[in-house]
């Protein structure tokens, strides 16, 4: 994209054109090149938008608790960015959930945009693209973004390098509170919703993770809130709303967070050692090779010698 073109795309994504925001992230999932073609629109446009993160294990409800939010921040006359990344199909590659569908009555509404994108199989839930594209939006005219992801474990951690707030969504029953707990998961959110209050083992799934929290350690003093609510319950999820605009105006002013930039270096970095990887001279070096496990290891330093 050549600069004209670009400084045009920021204007247009400031006066908030819904068709320019959707072309430029199609662009963006299309480009040999998507890190570097963000990177000089991230470094040009100003970040306006908070990116909120939900997480949580298949099955806890996200994408029924998102779509309660939309609801109550469009009473309040916000606009909402949401992108909704569904585990990936190993044959299409495509998303296969379409979280879309659960929030189809947001759809005609033009104030509400959202995004489904594939996991393209990244364990934490968001692929680089997927991240590329959340940054995207930030430079819209939203009032909130919503990002939510996969969620299959300790690697949920990939959200808080992205989020300004990270929700950790819970449903009694699925086994998963005490192994959320154990995964480290106090470092990694700032707010855990048990979803599904309508069920009787909820209010016991709560005090038992409440109990832990409030003697477990939180790193740096942190605050983590813990609250229950269900899709249905617009009281409770009005609240959670009011905590989540309570902590973000506590963030006075959003800075392109050091953890944004050390990930487009990551990426950039793997991206190249990635094509160096699948250079013809490589490959052919390799298949001159005699394997045993002895030799691996160095293989593998002469190659890391030859990429240098």
């Amino acid at each position: 994209m050549k600069s004209m073109e670009l400084q045009q795309t920021i204007e247009d994504l400031k006066a908030g054109d819904r068709l320019a925001l959707s072309k430029f992230l199609t662009h963006v999932e299309t480009s040999d090149n998507p890190i570097e073609l963000v990177l000089k629109l991230y470094n040009k446009a100003e970040r306006t938008t908070p990116i909120i993160g939900v997480t949580g294990f298949p099955g806890a409800g996200k994408s029924s608790l998102i779509n309660s939010f939309i609801s109550i921040l469009r009473s309040k006359e916000k606009k909402i960015g949401v992108i909704a990344v569904d585990p990936s199909s190993l044959i299409s590659g495509g998303s296969l959930l379409g979280d879309r569908t659960r929030m189809e009555q947001h759809s005609s509404d033009d104030n509400v945009f959202i995004r489904s994108l594939s996991s393209d199989g990244a364990l934490g839930g968001i692929s680089h693209k997927s991240f590329l594209l959340s940054l995207v939006m930030a430079t819209f005219d939203f009032d909130f973004i919503f990002v939510e992801t996969v969620g299959v474990g300790q690697s949920e951690s990939d959200i808080t390098k992205l989020a300004d707030l990270s929700i950790l969504t819970l449903a009694p029953g699925l086994g998963d509170s005490i192994q959320a707990m154990k995964g480290g998961v106090l470092e990694i959110v700032d707010l855990i919703l048990v979803n599904k209050s309508d069920k009787p083992e909820s209010a016991q799934t709560f005090h038992q993770l409440k109990s832990i929290i409030d003697m477990a350690q939180a790193p740096d003093g942190k605050n983590i809130e813990i609250m229950i609510t269900n899709q249905k319950d617009r009281e409770e999820n009005t609240k959670i709303i009011t905590h989540i605009e309570n902590f973000l105006d506590k963030r006075l002013k959003l800075e392109k967070s050091k953890e944004s930039y050390l990930w487009f270096v990551r990426q950039i970095l793997y991206e190249k050692i990635e094509k160096s990887l699948f250079d013809q001279k490589i490959h052919e070096k390799l298949n001159q090779e005699t394997f045993n496990e002895k030799d691996i290891s160095e293989i593998v330093k002469r190659i890391i010698k030859d990429l240098r």
